[in-house]
Formats: structure tokens, sequence, C-alpha cells
């Protein structure tokens, strides 16, 4: 068997020759090692050592590599010292660098954040990969590798806020990361005035996925207003984590919720010693973007070293080179515009916090997407007029507390899709490219809407409209076309 093996792993390897990138000649020489008796598996290091010399790109042979090094019980840090190695050859070496960011974990882990490093080690990655991109900034390997290096880990699940709201006999929990809850699941229970409560979730938009946000119905003697109050309390047993809040005796709804500065949902706590480092990176990368003011990834990083710092004093200055990155990059205008979005949402839902507001003003700022709407669960007015919006995304629905919403000036056509605000009173859809009142039929259903306002719509030219909108939307009392 010995003997046959070895004349198979030749055969093999005369055909690797010919065609180094052939999946099914890696895969079957796996499967000849894995039944061998005596592997020589130094032999197949060296072997993946000389095809890499050939071509450091061919991710074949790198999975190989990796299948070697678990069956061999290669120690990390010699991997590491490979990928060194590769480096140093030729800092245009995606797999190596991707390579580096698998292995680091496991020899340098960071306690406190899951998948990341400490932040010695993390400091000299920052002077490592700087060193490369400042030697081929044209090079992508290095870039991505460096948007590695920056980012936050992936934190255990929490629970970020509980609502309740007695008018609805309603409870929403929010969390800081989708989680999968079944309709009568024991992982998420709620315990009114300590006794456990039979309840359903869902989520709300109604979908049957794992969410930032469930929802449930409380019996109605839960809410007993004879009492002086009720303390609701939710426990997430997967997450080992739970929350409470209190509804006194005359209050409709009540909550408790994380603050998103000092959990730092949306950055990493900076320590002086990696603050500087960033900053010195900031400065040394607006110095190569001068030289090469086209630089998309060069002009990105930027933004990001920005964000990492402090995204509310580098908030102007961030748009600005969000322009210059779509004017380097018009191929990826959408994503730039979404990813922008994004950013500018982040700093809205801390200035809110700052200012202790349930309002949120998002007009005028080009927005083209909605995101992080699970950190607006308790708004109760939102003004998205004057932005680039063509829908309302299903996950809006996560806002409970909306009562008055403004979305004037956009370019939305229909509502199509968009689950009940249950609190939702007044609608404000001025401006927009709404055609027929077919694409307002989602509107019946919401519970409390009174008042929408469709002036400036192509549908109000339709004769007749008035009276037609009066019929698809009964409960609404005042409809201004």
């Amino acid at each position: 068997m010995q003997a046959l093996c070895k004349a198979e792993l030749a055969f093999l390897e005369g055909c690797l020759r010919v065609n180094p990138k052939s999946y099914g000649t890696w895969h079957h020489r796996c499967w000849v090692m894995e039944h061998m008796p005596e592997p020589d598996w130094d032999r197949e290091l060296g072997l993946c050592g000389k095809f890499l010399e050939i071509d450091e790109r061919n991710f074949h042979c790198w999975d190989y590599r990796r299948f070697v090094v678990q069956r061999s019980k290669v120690l990390p840090q010699d991997e590491l010292a490979f990928s060194d190695r590769l480096i140093t050859r030729n800092f245009s070496n995606y797999s190596s660098w991707h390579y580096r960011s698998l292995l680091l974990p496991q020899l340098y882990p960071d306690p406190q954040h899951q998948g990341r490093i400490t932040e010695e080690i993390l400091l000299k990655e920052l002077d490592l990969v700087q060193n490369a991109f400042f030697t081929d900034p044209n090079d992508q390997s290095a870039w991505f590798y460096h948007r590695w290096l920056l980012g936050r880990g992936d934190p255990e699940p929490t629970i970020r806020c509980v609502y309740v709201n007695r008018e609805n006999t309603s409870l929403a929990v929010a969390f800081s990361h989708p989680v999968a809850v079944a309709p009568a699941s024991h992982d998420l229970i709620v315990f009114g005035d300590e006794s456990p409560l039979v309840v359903r979730w869902r989520t709300p938009d109604g979908k049957n996925k794992p969410g930032y946000m469930w929802l449930c119905d409380l019996p109605t003697s839960a809410l007993n207003d004879h009492w002086p109050q009720h303390t609701f309390r939710v426990l997430w047993a997967e997450g080992h984590v739970q929350k409470e809040c209190v509804l006194f005796k005359g209050h409709k709804d009540c909550w408790n919720q994380d603050s998103v500065t000092e959990e730092q949902v949306f950055r990493c706590e900076l320590s002086f010693e990696k603050s500087t480092v960033l900053q010195s990176e900031l400065e040394s990368c607006k110095e190569l973007q001068a030289l090469e003011p086209e630089n998309k990834w060069c002009l990105l990083t930027i933004i990001l070293l920005m964000r990492a710092l402090d995204p509310l004093v580098y908030e102007q200055e961030t748009l600005r080179y969000f322009a210059a990155l779509k004017a380097a990059d018009p191929m990826r205008s959408s994503y730039l515009n979404d990813l922008r979005s994004k950013f500018l949402i982040e700093n809205s839902v801390l200035k809110m916090e700052y200012a202790d507001s349930r309002v949120v003003d998002l007009s005028q700022k080009g927005l083209t997407s909605l995101c992080h709407l699970e950190h607006l669960l308790l708004v109760t007015h939102l003004n998205l007029s004057d932005n680039l919006l063509s829908s309302f995304p299903p996950t809006l629905a996560m806002m409970r507390c909306l009562e008055v919403m403004e979305a004037d000036d956009n370019r939305i056509e229909s509502l199509e899709g968009l689950p009940p605000l249950p609190s939702l009173e007044e609608l404000s859809l001025r401006n927009n490219r709404i055609q027929r009142a077919s694409a307002l039929r989602t509107l019946a259903v919401f519970p409390a809407l009174v008042q929408l306002n469709l002036q400036g719509n192509p549908l109000c030219q339709t004769p007749g409209i008035q009276s037609e909108l009066v019929t698809l939307l009964p409960n609404v009392t005042t409809i201004l076309t």
C-alpha cells in the first residue's frame, strides 16, 4: 500500500507540473495522503513551498498547504515565519497577508475581542503593512490586510435594548447582532414581576430568519394598571445575558437601552498608543494621497482611519474624501454611496444619544440606503427628506415608537413590502415618484396612521384619485393630494 501511494503521488506531482491549478489533482492528493500508511508530511510542505515559489497566488496550493499543516501539526509560529519570508520577497501577495490574519489570532489572541490580536502585535503589523503600501501604493493586497487590522473583531451578541409598550401590550428586544429565536423559544424568556410569561416571538417584518429585533405580545394580566409598577426581565440563555425595565403606573411605555458611545458600538476603544499610531498613519496616508491623488485604496484607508479615530470630529473631512473617492472609482459609486450613508447614519445615532433626544434629522444628506435601524427603536420623529431613497427597507418596522416620518423629495415609487409601523400617525411623502394608489396599499394596515401627505407625486394628477385613496385607506382621516 505504501509503495502504491508513493507511485500515485509521483504521478500526481507530474500532473501538477503540467497544470498546477488543477483542483481535482490537489483534491486527489489529499485523499492519497489520508490513506497512506506512513505519509511524509515534511516532503509535502516542501512541495507546497516549491509550487508557491512558482506562483505565490495559487490558492489551490494554499488550500493544500493548510491541509498538510493541519495533519502534520506544524506550529503556527513556523507558518507565520513562512508568511514572513513570502511577504519579504514580494509585498504583492494577498494569500500571504490573508494567511497572517488566520495565524496571528491563534498566536496572539486579544482576550477581550474574539478573532483579534493583542495591541503590541497590532502596532507592529500596522508598521509592516504601511511599508508595503508605501512601496507599491496601487497593489490592493496590503490595503486589504490593513483594513482587517482596523477591524473590530466579533464580540459576543448581547441584548442592547428592552422596550415595553402598555398600549399595544407588546415587548421588543433589540440585539447587538442578528440572532435566531424560535416562536416558542426557551432561550429567550420573559419574566413579568419575576413570573415567567408564556409568549410567542416574531420579527418586526414577519420573516422567520435571524434578526436584530424580536417582538412578543404580553398577557394583559402582566400589565395590570392597578399595580404601582411592573418589572419586566428578559433572559437570553444562549448569550448568558439579561436586561430589565420597570413600567410605572400611568406610564404608557418603558425601556432599558445600552449606550452606543460607552459600548463603542461603531468603533474600537483606542488606547493612547494605538491612537498615536493611527494618527501617524493618517498623516502618512494623506502625504501619499498628495502624491497619488487618484489612488482609491489610499482614499478609502484615509476614510477608515478617520472613522477609527473619531467619526464626529472628522465627519466633514470624511465627506470630502468620499467625493474624491467616487471620482477616482466611479465603477463602485453605488457601493460607496451606501457606505457613505451607513457612516452618516452612525454619526446621527451618536449625536442623538449625546443630545438625549428621540428625534432624528437625516434630511439633506444624500442617503441612498437606510441601516442601523435597530438603534432607532425609541425614535418618535424621523426626517428623511431631500435624500436619494428609492424605497423603504422592511427593517424600518423595527422603529416601534415612530409617530411622525417625513420623507419628502426622495425617489420613492412604492411602499410595497413595508410592514406596519404600530405607532406611526403622520407620514409625509411629498414630491416623490408614486404613480398609483395601489403602491400605497400597505398603509391600510398601519393601525395609528391618520395623516398622509402625497402632494407633488405623479398620482395626484390622476382623475378621481382622492376618492380612490379614501376607499383604499379608510382609517386615514387626512389625505393631502
